[in-house]
């Protein structure tokens, strides 16, 4: 409870948000969930003529990990004094290369929205791979469990049963 109580503090939220996404497996797949969603939000946010940084405030309020957020919220205020969007995400060192490369194409070419939604459906389909990969994982694994489980159970039936046993003879 106490942890719990910590990790949504307002001190423990980002030191806990900054270890979550250097967890061996699982912060990989947070960070590519993070990002898949930034870049949906943005490309379609821009789309429908929304303005870069009004855009830039919406989708830091989308995000959850308070690390990213601040990263979103620098990139804003760089944009705010006329710098692109993919210097201030290089920077970060947060977002992956593809991600600032491709945002840095879509300035250059005028297709940013097309440039984060393939961004976008790249990460997203890594999340249905790497998702789907640990689900196949989890049934061997459970299997294993259930089996060791099952005979905790069947020694702890038959052991008492085999001592009673051998003290009558």
């Amino acid at each position: 409870v106490a942890f719990a109580w910590w990790a949504r503090s307002p001190q423990g939220k980002p030191v806990w948000d900054r270890r979550v996404l250097k967890f061996p497996i699982f912060g990989s797949i947070i960070r590519m969930v993070t990002v898949a969603r930034f870049a949906r939000t943005l490309a379609t946010l821009l789309k429908s003529g929304v303005p870069l940084l009004a855009a830039m405030d919406i989708v830091k309020a989308v995000m959850t990990n308070t690390v990213m957020m601040d990263v979103v919220e620098k990139a804003r205020d760089s944009i705010r004094e006329g710098e692109s969007i993919a210097n201030p995400l290089r920077r970060s060192g947060e977002f992956p290369p593809l991600v600032y490369h491709m945002v840095a194409i879509g300035e250059r070419s005028g297709q940013l929205e097309d440039m984060l939604l393939s961004v976008a459906n790249s990460y997203e389909a890594q999340v249905d791979v790497r998702v789907g990969a640990l689900t196949s994982l989890l049934e061997p694994i459970l299997i294993v469990m259930m089996g060791a489980i099952i005979a905790f159970v069947a020694f702890s039936i038959l052991m008492p049963i085999l001592q009673v046993n051998t003290a009558i003879r």
